[in-house]
């Protein structure tokens, strides 16, 4: 059975009924004063069955970063309050007739983010002047603020932004494509990995956010991809990303693929160079630059999965190899997997 996006939100949010447990309901009916949550006062501590748990509530818990207060409360920490006047649940509760309709509205308004005004929170992030500076210009800072500013604007977006969804599904893919920014040059690229990849494809199709995470600089960087190169016919080629991207990106540890399939993959995706801060002459604004070598790729033919990339095609490997990845059945289900485990039962 297939489902839309939206079917597949509210179906997390109402299988999750099912499987809440603990305390943090009596918790949560603590918050609502500051939340806006319905006001009742909790009696237990027993696990509450799906009818007792409040639908909107658990929506927002599950889709959002939580629940926020409303203009009355947040005039204690922001002086811009005049942009939100109800509180997320009251906002949610508005949107339609009876609760599920209301549920329904959020979630398409959800998934439409460019739509969505969210002014409030650009406000805030204007002290944050990297997040939007061109790549080869992030090197002229420091990289202790590159770091900082990146990580409160995060902070700030999950807080304050009404593009809740979006942000939930940034931090999921920040996660998935996970890039270490001690590392080298990820010290500097990874603002713009962060605004240009996983932003920019948050809520887009997996394929293309797949393609755009493979020529990240900054990903090129960390898992060494600029370093497998084919220079000599001896040359062997570097496996790291090769493996990192059956093993965690796509198929998943038991996904099926081999230690040869991980060694071809790496031969397809010989010859992609990133431009240092250090490689000779060249303009500021080339720093981080993606480009291919053909004369360091190794063109002859490879077998992926039981699928042959003829000899020749030069960087038409890269795409040939997504293609072959992408479409994967034990790549859709270790997605499918990771999603359903973030929304329905963490």
């Amino acid at each position: 059975m297939k489902f839309s996006r939206r079917q597949f939100l509210q179906l997390g949010g109402s299988t999750a009924l099912a499987t809440s447990v603990g305390c943090d309901s009596t918790i949560s009916e603590q918050l609502w004063p500051y939340t806006g949550g319905p006001h009742q006062v909790g009696s237990s501590f027993f696990s509450p069955s799906s009818e007792s748990i409040d639908l909107i509530s658990h929506h927002l818990n599950r889709l959002t970063f939580g629940p926020r207060p409303s203009a009355e409360i947040q005039k204690q920490f922001f002086q811009k309050t005049n942009e939100r006047r109800l509180s997320d649940y009251e906002r949610v509760s508005s949107l339609g007739e009876t609760t599920e309709e209301a549920i329904e509205a959020y979630i398409k308004e959800q998934l439409q983010p460019d739509k969505i005004d969210d002014s409030f929170c650009d406000f805030y992030l204007q002290c944050f002047e990297t997040l939007v500076l061109p790549r080869g210009e992030l090197f002229e800072y420091q990289e202790k603020l590159l770091l900082t500013e990146l990580t409160c604007a995060t902070l700030m977006r999950s807080v304050l932004s009404e593009r809740q969804l979006q942000e939930v599904m940034i931090q999921f893919w920040t996660d998935h494509f996970n890039i270490d920014q001690s590392k080298g040059d990820c010290r500097w690229l990874k603002a713009w990995d962060d605004r240009e990849v996983i932003r920019k494809h948050a809520l887009g199709k997996f394929p293309e956010l797949l393609r755009a995470s493979a020529l990240s600089p900054a990903m090129l960087w960390y898992l060494d991809g600029r370093k497998n190169v084919k220079e000599n016919q001896e040359d062997r080629p570097n496996e790291n990303y090769a493996r990192e991207l059956l093993e965690l990106h796509t198929l998943g540890v038991h996904g099926g693929y081999t230690q040869d399939d991980v060694e071809q993959v790496a031969r397809c995706l010989t010859g992609w160079r990133v431009q240092g801060r250090k490689s000779g002459n060249f303009y500021a604004s080339d720093i981080g630059k993606v480009g291919f070598r053909k004369d360091l790729h190794d063109d002859g033919e490879k077998k992926i999965l039981g699928r042959v990339v003829p000899a020749g095609l030069g960087k038409g490997d890269l795409d040939r190899v997504l293609d072959i990845v992408s479409q994967h059945p034990s790549t859709a289900k270790h997605i499918a997997t990771k999603l359903c485990m973030r929304f329905i039962a963490d």
